[in-house]
């Protein structure tokens, strides 16, 4: 019968997850949402608990009233899509009656109708197993334990299959259907049990303890002691799972499988644990046994902080040695996994025997156990509801992760005292009685008292890309210290946030230990895409809609432009906050007297979106980030188009790098199942969809004329976008060909993520540029807007210039398109050594020689001795010297050598240079070059 509850618990915790899922999609995923519906459920599975648990005690059979309660579930699982489909109305009925701070309430009563029936139900089941089992005192103590094991470790099981195996598979459907399949089974097995196994007591009666004697019962202020102890266990395990969980989505990424793995192993700890408390032999006093646990706790704590802080070392040392290969994916989970038990299984062990020991305490009586298990859940859940809801939305903000693993600490050595104080014939020494809380609270002042800032340091040294690791964790935080100086640093209900600023490079911000914003690099994608959508717009834009904030640059390229309103929607208030210290860089934008920010989940703010709007530019995270795959839906996308004008332009963000070209095609293909009309433009590194209802008119006069607005034309400037031609540029599908590219497939729905689940693996494998470029097509671009606009207005030679230096500067060397421009620019300047040097260098790559050397050569004949120059001679040199497997005669490859030793002694400074000249050092026979000449110390190309 313990398969029973077993398959029970797996299929709770499935529900949990696709449950929590829905209502996400309908509630939105903001940290208040997520409170919300976790405190809902946990407060229906205690209603459960204590409703079922006296209703238990009176029915002629416990094992048929859990069968019934299982039936009731399965049957609720598979009506709840419809009941959410009512109750999802009833929300954009109710929310915009409230104000954007105080949704709170209707999202309470949203997921209360949605949940109370299911998790009453499940609540009751364990009640009314643990009530079939008692015959005895004994027997409840030991079954307790014991079922409670059973139900933690299929709930570990349920939520580890339904994360990384069904929901990927089938959906949120059809996994909630799998799970009711399985609950009517037990439904079945249930009853047809209860009536080949009749109870052997009537209902409320008592039987005699199995030593004979009669039922015995704890002192009342040993059980008070024992319900609130359960109360205070049930805040702190929500408290550190909470902080767990932020702690650990920094250091391993913070993807739906992360947390699947984090979820599962605070669940299978909890099981161990209950586990180990069924072997005991019950001689130990199980109020002291609760007590031990909480001391134990705290010193596992107080043991384990100096490893969180280097726990990214040591994940960066194991990621390291996989390759990345989709057959090194389930290694890579494996590790990720023991990383998750490594921080989790001892304190989560402590927990899941403290439990089920206090509960022992307050069921003393047979007759009542139901009743009496009931009201220890109940107690239970008032501690979780509030660790959650406290925990995330109240002290996070408030102190951090650093402040929750100390009020947790504080909280289980209370929990310990009062345990302590309430044991029967406990010494009357307070030295004797107290002296392991007192022990306790020493080490946790000592331990958590030194290491005040860790949690700074745990984001300044973490990166979820797989890098070299540093020989040391002291090295990693050595180059950490000297290439990022903090200052800002936030938790919040949804995101750690920490600025700092690379000295003498740039400025960047770092959510949950990802960058995600930065004045480097990341620049032209974001002003890019601030751009695009005002510039290709059939009119003045008026109301514009940014999804994201991040450092606010792309908000900021918005506002260069007369537009009247945008609101500015980001679910982590810290990245608001954080912003601020981007004004530089994004134009003041978070407090432009046009800028209306809200805190908010992206897809509920859409929903109730009281405007329609003329753009709307979505550029959320990466969709590996959980929960961001949400922006990425077939739902998501008609959102937006029913709050769109009917001119209306979206503007949609993603990435390139660390990700797979079927995925691309997925998104591309979901956007174009809404939007008739699209085109693409490179970010660099990302994509910039451009989609519209009505097809999109390319009017050149017009896009000049709003790039020529004095702030507009500055904001481009900084990416090396002047004109026309340059933003043209950028363009890489055309209709028809984004059409093609995307081809035919599978679209990503709310339903069924496809991208949810794809993405971490396609960062896994770290890819970078999969796509299929039109500007690369035989037919050499002809269906984009530059292939007619040229047509018009040739490019000059500086236009052509400023292309090459922003292609090579984000292009592959060997990429053709770089060499197109370079040819490009020679043919317009012929008598142009830079032009020369380009062609010369994109040759190089190509590895045609023979036209890098004809051009160099030439060059080099005319006196020309700049670096740029001779570093790309002394390149072709060294090329030719490899390429041919054998030497030039020794006047050409002294003359070569002393012309690189020449002007790299009047340009020391120039790396270049430098590099291309120990290459060919590297290339010529040794000895050539003398320990005597600077050639030999040169760093060796790469």
């Amino acid at each position: 019968m313990a398969a029973l509850l077993f398959l029970s618990g797996a299929t709770a915790l499935v529900y949990e997850l696709v449950w929590s899922k829905y209502l996400g999609n309908v509630l939105g995923n903001s940290g208040q949402a997520h409170a919300v519906v976790l405190a809902t459920f946990m407060g229906g599975l205690a209603l459960g608990a204590f409703v079922f648990g006296k209703t238990a005690d009176r029915v002629k059979s416990p094992l048929a009233l859990y069968g019934f309660l299982e039936l009731g579930v399965a049957l609720y699982a598979l009506a709840f899509p419809y009941v959410l489909d009512a109750l999802g109305a009833l929300w954009l009925a109710l929310a915009p009656l409230f104000p954007e701070g105080g949704r709170v309430a209707p999202r309470l009563l949203i997921a209360s109708l949605s949940l109370v029936v299911p998790t009453l139900l499940m609540g009751g089941t364990l009640p009314a197993l643990v009530r079939h089992f008692a015959s005895s005192l004994a027997g409840v103590q030991k079954e307790l334990a014991r079922l409670y094991a059973v139900n933690s470790l299929g709930a570990a099981l349920g939520v580890f299959l339904a994360g990384t195996k069904l929901v990927p598979s089938v959906g949120l459907a059809a996994s909630a259907q799998g799970a009711a399949a399985i609950n009517v089974l037990l439904a079945l097995a249930a009853l047809a049990l209860a009536r080949q196994h009749p109870p052997s007591l009537a209902p409320g009666q008592a039987a005699p303890d199995v030593e004979g004697g009669a039922e015995v019962a704890y002192p009342r202020a040993a059980v008070r002691a024992a319900l609130l102890g359960v109360a205070l266990s049930g805040f702190t395990s929500m408290l550190y799972q909470v902080t767990w969980i932020r702690l650990l989505s920094i250091v391993l990424g913070a993807s739906t499988y992360a947390f699947t793995l984090i979820l599962t192993a605070f669940i299978l700890g909890i099981g161990l644990g209950s586990f180990w408390l069924m072997t005991r032999d019950g001689k130990e006093d199980s109020l002291r046994l609760y007590a031990r646990m909480q001391v134990a706790l705290v010193v596992s704590l107080c043991v384990a902080l100096p490893l969180y802080v280097r726990l990214p070392y040591y994940f960066r040392q194991a990621s390291w040695m996989l390759n990345r290969t989709l057959d090194a994916w389930p290694l890579y989970q494996l590790a990720t996994f023991g990383f998750c038990c490594l921080v989790l299984l001892i304190p989560t062990f402590f927990m899941g025997a403290a439990f089920p020991a206090a509960a022992r305490v307050a069921t003393a009586k047979v007759s009542e156990v139901g009743r009496q298990l009931g009201g220890v859940y109940l107690w239970n859940t008032v501690g979780t509801i509030s660790g959650s809801v406290l925990g995330g939305m109240v002290l996070m903000p408030w102190w951090g992760m650093e402040g929750n693993f100390v009020a947790g600490a504080v909280v289980n050595l209370l929990a310990a005292g009062l345990a302590y104080a309430a044991v029967p014939g406990r010494p009357k020494s307070p030295a004797r009685a107290f002296w392991p809380v007192g022990a306790a609270a020493a080490m946790a002042l000592v331990v958590l008292g030194s290491m005040s800032g860790w949690a700074i340091r745990l984001s300044s040294i973490t990166s979820p890309r797989v890098r070299q690791p540093a020989e040391s964790y002291e090295q990693l935080v050595a180059v950490a210290a000297k290439d990022t100086v903090p200052v800002f640093y936030e938790d919040d209900t949804f995101a750690t946030v920490l600025v700092g600023d690379s000295p003498g490079s740039h400025r960047f911000m770092k959510i949950n230990g990802k960058v995600d914003a930065s004045t480097g690099s990341d620049v032209e994608t974001q002003v890019v895409a601030g751009h695009l959508g005002v510039l290709l717009h059939p009119r003045e834009p008026k109301n514009v809609l940014v999804v994201g904030a991040g450092a606010a640059i792309t908000a900021g390229s918005v506002l260069a432009h007369p537009i009247e309103r945008m609101d500015l929607v980001e679910i982590s208030p810290s990245v608001i906050d954080a912003a601020r210290l981007f004004k530089e860089a994004n134009r003041n934008a978070i407090d432009d007297p046009r800028t209306r920010v809200t805190v908010d989940d992206a897809k509920t703010f859409m929903a109730l979106a009281p405007v329609k709007y003329d753009l709307v530019i979505s550029v959320p995270s990466n969709p590996w980030v959980a929960g961001v795959s949400g922006l990425f839906t077939q739902d998501f996308f008609r959102t937006v188009d029913r709050h769109l004008a009917d001119d209306g332009v979206l503007v949609q963000w993603i990435h390139t790098y660390e990700n797979q070209e079927e995925l691309i095609q997925l998104v591309v293909r979901t956007l174009r199942d809404t939007f008739p009309h699209a085109t693409t433009w490179l970010g660099p590194y990302d994509l910039v969809l451009v989609a519209s209802r009505k097809p999109l008119t390319f009017d050149a006069r017009q896009v000049a004329e709003r790039m020529a607005r004095p702030d507009a034309k500055a904001d481009l400037a900084r990416v090396d976008i002047h004109d026309v031609f340059a933003l043209l540029s950028k363009q890489v599908h055309s209709q028809e060909g984004q059409l093609e590219f995307a081809g035919k497939g599978p679209i990503n729905t709310d339903d069924h993520n496809l991208l949810e689940y794809a993405s971490p693996i396609a960062f896994f494998l770290a890819e970078q540029d999969r796509y299929r470029d039109e500007r690369r097509s035989p037919e050499g671009g002809s269906r984009l807007f530059i292939h007619d606009y040229v047509r018009e207005h040739p490019p000059t030679a500086e236009q052509l210039e400023r292309l090459y230096r922003n292609m090579s500067r984000y292009h592959r060397g060997d990429d053709p398109l770089v060499r197109g421009v370079a040819a490009r620019w020679h043919e317009v300047a012929p008598d142009s050594r830079d032009a020369a040097v380009a062609l010369a260098k994109a040759a190089l790559a190509m590895d045609d020689v023979t036209l890098a050397a004809s051009l160099l050569e030439a060059e080099v004949a005319k006196g020309g001795r700049e670096p740029a120059l001779i570093a790309a001679y002394l390149d072709m040199a060294t090329d030719r010297l490899w390429n041919t497997r054998t030497v030039w005669t020794a006047t050409e490859a002294d003359k070569a050598l002393a012309l690189g030793q020449e002007v790299s002694a009047a340009h020391p400074q120039d790396a270049a240079l430098t590099r291309a000249l120990g290459a060919l050092c590297k290339a010529l026979p040794a000895g050539r070059c003398t320990p005597s000449r600077p050639s030999v110390a040169a760093p060796e190309a790469p």
